[in-house]
C-alpha cells in the first residue's frame, strides 16, 4: 500500500512539475539573480544575466559595432526591438561574455509587421540564430510565460544593457538598472503622447536604459508555483535623449501569440552545420 502511495505521490509531483513549466516557453529559463543597477548603474556580471545577447552588425571584414541588446528565450531565437531590424545589416549574435562568449549567426530576421516608426508601437521583433544554443551556466533563457492570462501585473523591473553612460559611447562590461512604471500623466509630461497598451513606460529619478541599450529586457522574479524564475516582461523600445528620467518598452505579453507563431513555424528542426566568423570587438 506504501508503495502504490508513493507512486501516486510522484506521479503527482511530477504532473504539478510539467503544470509549472508548460506555462514557458524554455522550462529551463530564468533561475540566476540579477546584480544591482546602465547611466549611473553598476556593473552587472553576466552570469547573473545568461540571457543577455549582443547584437551587432559587420562594418567591414573584422570590425563589428553593437546594434542593440536582445534576449535568449529558445535555443534558436533571440527577442529584440523591431526599430534593431534593418534589411541592410548583417547581423550576428554573442551570448555569454570574455572567456565564456559564443558567436551566433542570424540566419532569418523577423521584425513585427504592425510596426510604427512615428510611435514605436508593435516595437518587437525576433532573431532566428544558428548554430542551435546549447544552455550553460553563462548561457541560458530568460522565461517568458505563454499564458497571457498568467502574467501578474507588477511595477517594478530590471533592465540591462551595454548602452552609452556618461562616460563612454558603448559600455565595456553589461549594466543593469531598476526601473519603476509610470503613470500616464508622467509619461505624457515626458514625451507628449499617450502610451498604448501594449508599452510600458518607467524610469528612475538617477538614470535609465540609453543609446544602444534598445531591444534588451525588462525583467522581474517571481515566484511561478514554487519556482522563483526572472520572467521578461517588456523590451526596450525608446526614451529621452538625455537618457534620464523615464523610457517606453514593449509590453511582451501583448504579442505572445506573435512570438509563439514565429517559433513554432520558424524553428528549424535539424539546424545545418554553419561556420560563424568571429569579428573584432576592438578589446
Amino acid at each position: 500500500m506504501l508503495a502504490i502511495q508513493l507512486g501516486f505521490f510522484t506521479i503527482n509531483i511530477m504532473l504539478l512539475w510539467q503544470g509549472a513549466m508548460s506555462q514557458f516557453l524554455e522550462s529551463y529559463c530564468g533561475y540566476p539573480g540579477i546584480t544591482y543597477r546602465i547611466m549611473n548603474g553598476q556593473n552587472g556580471e553576466i552570469i547573473n544575466n545568461p540571457w543577455m545577447a549582443y547584437v551587432f552588425k559587420y562594418n567591414n571584414e573584422d570590425l563589428v559595432e553593437l546594434v542593440c541588446g536582445g534576449t535568449l528565450i529558445h535555443k534558436q531565437f533571440v527577442l529584440s526591438a523591431a526599430h534593431c531590424i534593418a534589411r541592410d545589416h548583417t547581423l550576428g549574435v554573442r551570448l555569454g561574455e570574455h572567456s565564456t562568449a559564443r558567436y551566433y549567426a542570424v540566419t532569418k530576421a523577423f521584425r513585427n509587421k504592425n510596426f510604427k516608426t512615428y510611435d514605436y508601437s508593435n516595437d518587437i521583433g525576433l532573431l532566428r540564430i544558428q548554430p542551435e544554443v546549447q544552455f550553460n551556466a553563462f548561457i541560458r533563457p530568460v522565461c517568458i510565460i505563454t499564458d497571457p492570462t498568467k502574467v501578474p501585473n507588477v511595477k517594478t523591473f530590471r533592465a540591462a544593457g551595454w548602452g552609452r553612460t556618461k562616460n563612454e559611447k558603448v559600455s565595456s562590461v553589461l549594466k543593469t538598472i531598476e526601473l519603476n512604471e509610470l503613470n500616464a500623466t508622467e509619461c505624457y509630461n515626458l514625451f507628449g503622447m499617450n502610451l498604448l497598451e501594449s508599452q510600458i513606460c518607467a524610469g528612475h529619478p538617477d538614470g535609465d536604459t540609453c543609446e544602444g541599450d534598445s531591444g534588451g529586457p525588462l525583467v522581474h522574479q517571481m515566484n511561478m508555483e514554487g519556482s522563483l524564475r526572472y520572467v521578461q516582461l517588456g523590451i526596450t523600445s525608446f526614451g529621452s535623449a538625455d537618457c534620464r528620467n523615464g523610457g517606453v518598452y514593449t509590453r511582451i505579453s501583448s504579442f505572445i501569440d506573435w512570438i509563439l507563431m514565429v517559433v513554432n513555424t520558424y524553428t528549424v528542426r535539424s539546424p545545418p552545420k554553419i561556420q560563424f566568423r568571429r569579428g573584432s570587438f576592438g578589446k
